[in-house]
């Protein structure tokens, strides 16, 4: 038997002490745990008694802890983050480089689904899981992803960033939709076409509202004859010939190269933010996960787009 264990009988006593210390509240913290909160406040209890330390105090109905208690809570935190990167690593290990990679929909189907043979070609050996996601503020900790990709500046806490491509969006439309719709000559004449709406419920995207506007054609209303909840869709319709859509350049590259789609005036907005490619800076990365970062940023999206 441990020798620690003659002063905390249980483990459990320090994984509730880290959560009510961390969320400053019992409640808080069973709610964390799913448990009640008397039973964050009696094990908070036993822990003091098995320790003999006084860990929290409240103030003004604020719970504190004490100078005991910061000391013990930054220890346990250490300790936990010590031990959680020991067994990543080591189920990393196990789980013979299988890569968890994280992207929209879109980017998916439109950029990578195409491009993803040559990785597999250099990279035999590299098993990727490839999972779609609807939201830009993924825990890549909590939800154990190796690699993501997202929109802005570059600076978010707890991640590594590389750019990838910059944000440069512009109408895209059908050759079918152009000749029976007649050439479009300014940004001023979208307004009386059919413009593909998307609206995502977890990810803040550029849409035509601010697009127009950024293009100098006051917007005081826009017909919204077709609104999808994805870009993926949105670009599919307007393969399809149901309208304009707004192309992110990476995306529909190569779409408009097959001649699938075109853009119907040669304007293009550019947000000063960029797409980058991501990975958790709390815990080493796997070597397959290297290596597929090192392959997206060789591909070279923004020289790919200019062309």
């Amino acid at each position: 038997m441990h020798r620690l264990r003659s002063l905390v009988p249980s483990a459990n006593y320090l994984f509730v002490f880290e959560a009510a210390a961390r969320r400053q509240s019992f409640t808080a913290a069973a709610e964390e745990l799913n448990i009640s909160q008397p039973a964050v406040s009696k094990t908070i209890r036993l822990l003091e008694d098995a320790t003999g330390l006084k860990l929290f105090r409240r103030e003004h109905a604020r719970l504190e802890l004490t100078a005991e208690g910061r000391r013990l809570y930054k220890e346990t935190q250490e300790a936990f983050d010590h031990l959680h990167m020991v067994i990543s690593a080591l189920r990393q290990k196990h789980s013979k480089d299988i890569v968890r990679v994280s992207f929209s929909a879109s980017f998916v189907q439109l950029w990578l689904l195409p491009r993803l043979n040559d990785f597999k070609a250099q990279y035999p050996d590299v098993a990727l899981r490839i999972e779609e996601s609807g939201r830009d503020d993924q825990d890549l900790m909590e939800e154990d992803i190796d690699l993501s990709a997202r929109l802005g500046t570059g600076k978010w806490p707890g991640v590594h960033a590389w750019h990838f491509a910059t944000e440069e969006v512009g109408p895209v439309c059908s050759p079918a939709y152009l000749k029976e719709h007649g050439p479009i000559h300014l940004p001023v004449e979208l307004v009386n076409h059919a413009l593909l709406h998307c609206e995502e419920r977890h990810r803040s995207r550029m849409g035509w509202r601010e697009w127009l506007e950024r293009n100098d054609v006051p917007v005081t209303r826009l017909t919204q004859g077709f609104v999808f909840t994805d870009a993926l869709s949105t670009i599919e319709a307007a393969v399809l010939g149901q309208g304009v859509a707004l192309g992110w350049k990476h995306l529909v590259h190569d779409h408009i190269r097959a001649g699938r789609l075109v853009c119907p005036i040669r304007l293009n907005y550019r947000s000063g933010q960029s797409i980058h490619i991501v990975m958790p800076a709390q815990r080493p990365p796997k070597r397959g996960a290297e290596l597929f970062r090192d392959w997206l940023l060789e591909q070279d999206a923004d020289a790919l787009i200019a062309t």
